[in-house]
């Protein structure tokens, strides 16, 4: 292999199709151990800013790597294989556009012309917010500057275009010289081809968009606009391009889109995305991936472009090779094209998640210390029972038996990564309202009936070793009911690192996990002489790994303890010198052979040895398996990521959709989301060019004036819960479960209370009092309420005892009068603000589901500027932590679908 690589990099050009007929077969030589190739990170070399200018970024080393790899694979003609660890980017858009600027720092004003696939129709996303210090490209210009009667020595690669589009930036409006900085993505031509595939648009309309407007006259305007129209825009020959194809697009619109570009400049880099973001919801991965491989060679036979794969797990990679072995029987032409050429492979240490990109001041923690991390596998009795249900599947041939039985299995893996009890479990879903549809999926008995319907089939032979595994599952489920392994070992480790002044905080994969670890420690008495946890509580902190980040900056000293490990814990782990020594992982065995599947392929890779310290400290205390069980873990078509989460069995148990409505408009989303709303229901609109604003781009918008191609905000099961928690912290009335009741009685109960406290005997005399405050603080800017409704207002004593149904709220319908009334009636403005949003406004109106009420009235608290009062009550990092995650939960409409026979709104690209 070594020979083979170190040949073929003397070259620039491939060969030929006719030369490779031509080579003489050389016999393999005998394998030795050599160093890859170094290849050098691509530098941007210009400041970037976020929406909030006055931040300054820089891409991470691994964004910087990738970018390297596009720029070394256009130039040297070979292919590689990335793999990026512990993090991941949600996409790869930025790693083209960092590879480009690398160039044009070179001199070469042309750039990369890349092709990725497979891509979402926000592919954009990274690019839009991501802004160019406008001085930096104007200094750049300049340098390049190519005059027409004079060569410019800088410049290598020719492109005098350009220098019009760049030094327009020297001529925006005085006023907004400070704040106006362009997008990459508005600098950066780009074309999308989705399903059904016509033709490349042309992006003249994308070039500086959200410059324009800030131009100092109409004449720099109407040059910029035709300029952009020409040569920069058009699919044949824009520099610097990105040209994406949607990961649905079939094979006929991949050729169609290839053949589109025949006669143009063709990409000088495939960019093939395996992410776990792509791959997510995409179970045909492995088989598109290849089809697009032989698109690509069937476009390009000679001279075909080279490909740059990207991943983010260890086992890709081989699942991809074995697909290419699959084409080769087919005498796929992609097999001697990429499997012959030996792909190296390449690690790279991802640092972070999403985008990729780091606040400039803060250090990149690439190189971690040495830290004491103890494992623990937790399930060691289930892990038995889950070995006979896999020994007794694989004796069976009837499909539907081996269905049952795999089910049985896969939901005693997900019970004991349970942080709680089974009774406690049972008790949560029947009080969150979940329908029993759903809620069955989490219960034994549920398991056991169609176990037990099989062991009573007269078919079937194998009754005995199925009677001890239902024997076996009703003791499990029985032992459970009081914790479950996991739930007690964080009881014992939770009780061992709170003694004295010490404090421990307790980091779950959920947030639904997080709640019923809360739930079950709230009832637990273990402890020594019949103690409860409300002994240990102020010196516990249950958290999310989502909140990570933010925590450990205040968590010096702490304890920490992993109850189970998902994408951000395990980066935290490997890679923050914030963790404490010792910091103890809770695994369950299947977590267990996953991650030491994947920390002994991390260990063979190049490109990671700082990690090594850690990843041995860990690899280390795992357990050997069975022969073969690693390799099995890594080909389970249900095992992504090792975590297990409760929000994949209750998110349509969330309703974010007015099925009932006739008149609904059904929004489809880029995400695969569908949500119908009523047109005259409000959503809220982002606008990327207003993230500089109070509301950082979000805006209440009516349904009816929504279009295809607009990105609007839907709160996730996990923002809520994170909001909620955020709130809750800072002293908002929030119950557990069932928000609508416990809402309303909240508010009943602080009303009661303040009512209490005003002079005045009787009701009647309380209102009188009132009224003459809101005359005071109303004027006569509105209608005053009379002294009868005042007085309903104030008596939420005759709720008491109510039925919920019976229990309205008591209170203002208008915003004026109810803010007024809770000034009057000594409720603070940060109380007012929640019960209003959360409270007042849904249920006043017109009942709707739970859990689609809720996150409205977050969403409201959230996103709205007359929510002041709340944020105030938050720290600025939580604030801007929940904006960004707000961001995260932004998604594009690619149609809308509108009742009666509506034409629905075409797909946009972005």
């Amino acid at each position: 292999m070594a020979a083979s690589l170190l040949g073929k990099a003397k070259s620039q050009e491939s060969p030929t199709e006719e030369s490779r007929k031509l080579e003489p077969k050389q016999e393999k030589a005998p394998k030795v151990a050599y160093r890859l190739p170094v290849v050098d990170r691509a530098s941007l070399g210009l400041r970037l800013r976020t929406d909030d200018v006055d931040v300054e970024v820089r891409p991470i080393i691994a964004i910087e790597g990738v970018a390297g790899h596009l720029i070394n694979s256009s130039r040297t003609r070979h292919s590689s294989f990335l793999l990026l660890w512990p993090g991941s980017l949600r996409s790869l858009t930025l790693a083209h556009a960092v590879g480009t600027a690398s160039l044009w720092q070179s001199g070469n004003k042309q750039g990369l012309r890349t092709m990725i696939y497979p891509a979402k129709a926000n592919f954009l996303h990274a690019l839009n917010h991501a802004h160019l210090d406008k001085s930096d490209l104007v200094k750049l210009a300049l340098d390049l500057y190519e005059n027409a009667q004079k060569a410019n020595p800088r410049v290598t690669v020719s492109f005098r275009e350009k220098d019009a589009l760049w030094l327009s930036l020297n001529n925006i409006k005085a006023s907004d010289a400070e704040r106006v900085h362009p997008s990459l993505a508005e600098l950066i031509p780009h074309f999308f081809a989705d399903s059904g595939f016509e033709k490349w648009q042309t992006c003249d309309g994308d070039m500086l968009r959200h410059v324009k407007s800030s131009l100092k006259s109409v004449k720099d305007k109407r040059l910029l606009g035709s300029l952009a129209t020409q040569s920069l825009s058009e699919p044949d020959t824009a520099p610097d391009a990105i040209f994406a194809l949607s990961w649905r697009a079939t094979r006929q619109d991949i050729r169609n889109a290839l053949r589109a570009l025949e006669r143009a400049r063709r990409p000088d880099v495939l960019l093939v995305d395996l992410t776990r973001a792509l791959r997510k919801k995409n179970p045909g991965w492995k088989a598109n991936a290849v089809m697009f491989l032989e698109c690509a060679r069937k476009a390009w036979p000679v001279d075909t472009p080279p490909v740059v794969f990207v991943s983010d797990e260890p086992w890709v990679r081989g699942q991809l090779q074995r697909q290419l072995l699959k084409a080769s029987v087919k005498k796929s032409d992609i097999h001697t094209w990429l499997s012959d050429a030996d792909v190296p492979l390449y690690g790279e240490i991802c640092t972070l998640g999403m985008d990729g990109l780091l606040e400039s001041r803060l250090p990149e923690a690439d190189k971690p210390s040495a830290k004491e991390i103890q494992v623990a596998i937790t399930d060691t009795e289930a892990a038995e029972l889950v070995a006979q249900i896999e020994k007794l599947s694989s004796e069976l041939a009837e499909e539907q038996w081996i269905r049952a039985i795999e089910a049985a299995s896969s939901y005693v893996e997900t019970l004991t990564a349970l942080p709680s009890s089974t009774k406690m479990l049972v008790a949560w879903l029947g009080e969150a309202d979940v329908p029993m549809a759903i809620r069955q999926n989490y219960a034994w008995p549920v398991y056991r009936s169609r176990l037990e319907q099989i062991l009573n089939d007269p078919t079937f032979r194998k009754r005995a070793a199925l009677k001890r595994i239902i024997d076996r599952g009703n003791a499990l489920w029985e032992n459970y009911s009081n914790g479950t392994p996991l739930a007690r070992k964080l009881a014992d480790l939770i009780e061992e690192h709170t003694r004295g002044h010490e404090k421990c905080r307790v980091v779950f994969t959920r947030p639904t996990a997080r709640r019923l670890a809360e739930r079950y420690f709230e009832e637990y008495d273990g402890y020594p002489e019949g103690a409860g946890f409300e002994v240990l509580r102020d010196c516990v902190k249950f958290m999310v790994s989502r909140e990570l980040e933010t925590e450990l900056k205040y968590a010096s000293g702490d304890t920490l303890i992993f109850a189970g490990l998902d994408e951000e814990s395990l980066r935290t782990l490997i890679l923050s010198d914030r963790i404490s020594s010792p910091t103890y992982v809770l695994l369950t065995r299947r977590n267990a052979a996953y991650l030491k599947a994947t920390l002994r392929a991390i260990d063979k890779t190049a490109g990671f040895d700082l990690l090594r310290p850690r990843v041995g400290a860990v690899l280390r205390q795992l357990p050997e398996f069975p022969a073969g069980e690693e390799k099995t873990i890594f080909t389970r078509a249900d095992f992504v990521l090792p975590t297990f989460s409760f929000e994949q069995g209750l998110a349509a148990t969330f309703s974010d959709c007015d099925e009932q409505d006739n008149s609904a408009w059904e929004l489809i989303l880029d995400s695969g989301i569908t949500v119908r709303r009523n047109p005259h229901s409000k959503l809220y609109l982002y606008d990327p060019s207003q993230s500089h604003a109070v509301t950082r781009g979000f805006r209440a918008v009516d349904v009816s004036t929504l279009e295809a191609g607009d990105h609007v905000f839907v709160m996730s099961f996990e923002l809520r819960e994170l909001t909620e928690s955020a709130l809750k912290a800072a002293g908002a009335p929030i119950s557990n479960d069932k928000h609508f009741e416990n809402d309303l009685r909240k508010y009943h109960d602080r009303v009661g209370e303040l009512v209490a406290q005003i002079p005045g005997v009787t009701l009647t005399d309380k209102a009188r009092s009132i009224q003459r405050a809101l005359e005071e603080a109303l004027g006569d800017a509105v209608n005053m309420p009379a002294e009868g409704t005042l007085r309903s207002w104030l008596d939420v004593e005759r709720f008491r005892g109510r039925s919920f149904e019976d229990a309205r709220p008591s209170a203002p319908r208008v915003e004026p009068h109810f803010r007024a009334l809770a000034q009057a009636i000594g409720l603070d403005a940060f109380e007012a603000t929640y019960f209003w949003r959360v409270v007042i406004q849904p249920l006043r109106g017109v009942r709707r589901a739970d859990g689609r009420r809720v996150s409205d009235a977050y969403s409201d608290l959230l996103l709205e500027p007359e929510s002041i009062e709340v944020h105030g009550r938050l720290s600025h990092s939580v604030v801007q932590d929940l904006y960004a995650r707000a961001k995260d939960n932004v998604h594009l409409i690619e149609a809308i679908n509108k009742p009666q026979g509506g034409v629905p709104s075409d797909r946009s690209n972005n």
